[in-house]
């Protein structure tokens, strides 16, 4: 149960990370941010809307195009501005997910817009594999070279030295025999070190669901679209099943 109980946090799966964004917008010219990866998460975080400089006194209208929940397209206003009223606007981090396209829907322009565009990279948890390959080059590199480091005992010395002139007084000459239990590194050792871990089985439905909402409660946000989704889940709970994948994802849309 220990193995299974591991910390959302420590699999790392989103890292976020925040690029400056800026555009302008002129009564025939609007913007489209669309994002061409579908491994990762962007949001565009919208910060400042100001008039330019050589903006005339007349009422301009930002609007912002973009799906909402359910997948339809949706407008909303995000300014209003009169450079003798009210030149700029601080959004503070109006948050929008691509694709997502600005337009002066009144006025000539030019208004500037500012923010910030949020790319939350997945990381893939490290396998078993690499940890056992770690563990293994660790162990070998602590354990002695065979042969080189052995040293005969004190006590075969000893017996060596009175064979030697036993052999002398006999007419012969014979080299004492170094034990060679002690220069080589038992197998039995060596196959325990090697030997390959139990499979994990693999989480349940209800496992799962309960450290997905462990980690909501601590303020990660799940992916919103369903093929991330379901390559989060895959990466982080190592989990093939198309009917867990599934029973997840209509679980996500509660939230």
């Amino acid at each position: 149960m220990e193995d299974s109980a591991m910390d959302m946090e420590s699999m790392g799966p989103l890292r976020p990370q925040t690029f400056l964004f800026g555009c302008e917008l002129k009564a025939d010219k609007e913007f489209q941010f669309k994002v061409d990866d579908e491994e990762n998460e962007h949001q565009l975080s919208l910060r400042t809307v100001t008039l330019g400089a050589g903006a005339k006194d007349e009422l301009h209208i930002v609007e912002a195009e973009a799906l909402d929940y359910e997948g339809n397209p949706t407008k909303v206003v995000l300014a209003s501005l009169k450079m003798s009223v009210q030149p700029t606007v601080s959004l503070g981090g109006f948050e929008i997910t691509p694709p997502v396209v600005l337009r002066l829907k009144c006025g000539s322009g030019p208004v500037y817009v500012s923010g910030q565009h949020l790319v939350a990279l997945e990381e893939e948890p490290e396998s078993d594999e690499e940890e056992d390959d770690t563990k293994i080059v660790n162990a070998s590199t602590k354990r002695p070279a065979s042969g080189g480091g052995a040293k005969t005992p004190q006590p075969a010395r000893e017996v060596g030295g009175k064979n030697m002139q036993k052999a002398k007084q006999n007419g012969k000459d014979s080299k004492p025999s170094t034990p060679a239990s002690k220069s080589k590194t038992p197998d039995s050792k060596k196959d325990k070190t090697l030997t390959p871990k139990t499979p994990k089985v693999p989480l349940s439905l209800e496992e799962i669901k309960a450290k997905m909402q462990a980690s909501v409660d601590k303020g990660t946000t799940l992916p919103k679209l369903e093929p991330k989704f379901a390559n989060y889940v895959k990466n982080c709970f190592r989990t093939e099943d198309q009917k867990v994948i599934q029973a997840l994802w209509q679980w996500r849309q509660t939230l």
